[in-house]
């Protein structure tokens, strides 16, 4: 099972998520539950560092993501990062949908 936390602030900007587990849908290599969930969280990460030249803390192992975006934000990327953010998020819940038993999304709420 595929496990996502999103964590977010008082004013409810993501600032951190983790992406662990795996679906098991299909064997290794051809598991699109996985395949379509570790392009949204990779893709998030890639977004925010090429194109809005924000720098997050992130790791990635086989099954596990990790990214905490940097607090020193200016207020004009924190509005483009969230656009992004909230895009992956919207993704991750529409596959949740349809594979309810493969994947389960957390929100916590931090300070």
């Amino acid at each position: 099972m595929i496990q996502i936390y999103i964590f977010r602030n008082q004013q409810k900007d993501v600032v951190k998520y983790i992406v662990d587990g795996h679906a098991n849908a299909d064997e290794y290599g051809k598991d699109i539950v996985c395949a379509g969930i570790s392009v949204l969280a990779q893709t998030m990460i890639l977004g925010i560092h090429r194109i809005l030249n924000a720098e997050p803390e992130w790791k990635s192992e086989s099954g596990n993501l990790i990214c905490i975006l940097p607090d020193n934000i200016s207020a004009e990327s924190r509005k483009q990062i969230n656009t992004l953010l909230e895009t992956m998020v919207l993704g991750f819940d529409n596959i949740r949908q349809q594979y309810p038993d493969l994947i389960k999304i957390y929100t916590k709420e931090v300070r």
